[in-house]
Order: structure tokens, then sequence, then C-alpha cells
């Protein structure tokens, strides 16, 4: 909230108060933000758990942050990367969300007009609806910036990273996340609005809680240790359904049985339907980074904040010309043969 120094005087102590209260609320409990504290204090009682189970041999703290990850080159850019991110969320760039509720609001006007529906649906429900479209809209997005050549470099940079960490999260090309934020901003929008239109009526604050629980659990069940070091299965039976740690390690690995695997964020459902499930049968050793088609790895294309900004631009419009080329070369052959 933005005050003027005339409203924050005329507020009384109570207020200051209130608005101190849930701005530490929001730090703290934040449910969009896997580096809240609350989720690094339950990232750490779950590390302190495994380390307690399989005596590694080394000292805790040595073996929760262990300098070979966080004393490279590649933990610098992450935090780099992360911290961009947060100026750019500052600015507003990320905020296509906010024409989410402005589509569903036309929707509905269309579909219900001034007859709002009335449903007993419990807000759990609607909450669980546009939870699992938000990741199935994740899915999506993230496979095809795997699978197109030209949007590949602009992801490219997240698996560039050699020592995952939890702030690798953060580690990705503004392109990315604009994509991302505009598909989830219109099909959240759509089904949102189709609910409101057939269903509910009103989206309510227990409702939108209701979506937010789910991430907020996930979160609280381990999610920063998607990118670490630390091994953490939940079992075939839970990984055809939600997204482990150790399944989204596999998703980083070099080696080519592991590639185009564990899209999904949080549901494995997505990968179990379209074919892209891996599920790991047992521990197994993993190497980090980028690799061509046989698992040999690549160079380091992003070794500094410059390059990760630009070098997938360059990447992205060297592919689109040799295609191009390559179209051209197919339109002349062509052309060429005799009728």
């Amino acid at each position: 909230m933005d005050l003027t120094l005339e409203q924050l005087q005329g507020m009384t102590d109570t207020q200051v108060w209130e608005m101190v209260r849930q701005a530490l609320l929001q730090v703290v409990f934040a449910g969009d933000s896997r580096l809240s504290p609350v989720f690094i204090a339950s990232t750490i009682l779950i590390a302190l758990a495994l380390w307690l189970a399989r005596r590694p041999g080394e000292g805790f703290w040595a073996w929760l942050f262990p300098r070979r990850v966080y004393r490279t080159k590649s933990f610098w850019v992450d935090v780099k990367l992360w911290l961009t991110g947060g100026v750019l969320r500052v600015l507003g760039l990320f905020s296509m969300l906010a024409f989410a509720p402005l589509l569903a609001d036309r929707i509905q006007v269309f579909l219900a007009g001034d007859q709002s529906p009335q449903s007993s649906w419990p807000p759990i429900l609607i909450g669980l609806i546009l939870f699992a479209t938000s990741d199935f809209v994740g899915y999506w997005v993230h496979r095809l910036f795997h699978e197109r050549p030209r949007l590949w470099p602009f992801h490219a940079l997240h698996h560039s990273a050699e020592q995952l960490n939890p702030i690798t999260v953060a580690r990705k090309h503004p392109v990315y996340d604009i994509f991302a934020a505009i598909a989830r901003a219109l099909l959240t929008g759509l089904v949102q609005g189709l609910l409101l239109g057939l269903v509910v009526g009103s989206v309510d604050i227990a409702t939108i809680m209701g979506a937010n629980l789910f991430y907020y659990a996930f979160n609280l069940a381990g999610a920063n240790l998607r990118h670490t070091h630390i091994w953490l299965s939940w079992g075939p039976v839970a990984e055809h359904v939600l997204i482990s740690p150790a399944q989204h390690q596999v998703h980083h690995s070099i080696d080519p049985v592991h590639f185009d695997k564990n899209y999904g964020e949080v549901l494995a459902i997505w990968d179990w339907a379209f074919g892209t499930l891996y599920v790991p049968r047992g521990d197994e050793k993993l190497e980090f980074g980028l690799a061509d088609q046989k698992g040999r790895r690549i160079a380091q294309p992003h070794d500094s904040w410059r390059s990760a900004m630009i070098e997938p631009f360059t990447a992205s419009f060297n592919r689109s010309r040799r295609r191009s080329r390559a179209a051209a070369g197919r339109l002349t052959s062509q052309s060429a043969d005799p009728d």
C-alpha cells in the first residue's frame, strides 16, 4: 500500500501497528516465495532429519552448505539473477496476472449477466481447480521452452547451473517469466471466468486462500530441496502425483536418460498423462549443467550476469537464422527439380 505523508500522519497508533503486522506476515508467510523465512526454516528441519538418518560423515552445516556449491561462479550468477528478478517485479514487469481478474469479469458478465449462479461448492474445491489450472499452464510453458529451438536458449539459462542451490529457482531469463505470466493470466482468467459465470458467482478470500494453500503446503514440504545436492524421493506412488525434489533434480541431469522428463512444477499427473514422467527407482548420482544429445557436457555459456542476459537472445537469433537458411535451401532445391 502506497501512503502519502499526510495519510500516514493521520493514522492512529493501532492502524500503524496493524499495517506493520500485515507487512511482517506477508514477508514471513508469503506463499509465493520459496525463500521466505518459514520455508527456509522448514527446509533446514527436513535437511536435519535427512542428515540424522543418513549420517553422511561430515558436520550438518558443512553438508547442507558445501563449498563446492556456494563458492562458485554459478552460485553468484544465481544471486545476481535473483536480485534482477526482484527489481523487475518491483517495477511491475511480471504483473500480467493482474489481467486475469479483468478477463474473468468479462467472461462472467458474458455468461451470466446480472444473474450470478449460486453454488454450494466448497472454497477448497474451487481453489484446487484454480491451482491445478495454474500448474497445468506451468507444465506446458516449461515443456514448450524445452521443445522449441527458438525458445530453448531462454530456458537453457536455468539449466546451465552446474551446482544447484535454492536460489537457482530464480535463475531465469525475463523472457521466460514474461511468457509464463501471460500464459497463466490468460488460462487462469478463462477458467475463473467460467467458474464465476456458470458455477459459483463470486470468488471470495476463502477460495483464493484455498488455491494458495496447495502451493504453501508444497513449499513447506521441502520444495527448496529441488534445487540442491540433497536427494529426497517420495517413493513411486507419491511421485506419480507430485513432483519430488529428487524428480526435479533428475530434470536437471545431463544424463540423456533424464532428458525431457519431469516438466511438472507441483503435480506429476501432467507428466504421467503426457508421457514425460520419470520416477527414480533408487538414489541416483547426478551431474548438472548443459550437455549435448549424447550427454557430453557443454562449456558454460552463462558465466556472468551479462552473458546470462544477452546470450539467450543471440543463441535464439542464430537458431532462427539457421532454420531460415535451411528452409530457403529446401525451396531452392525444390524449384530446381524438373517437373
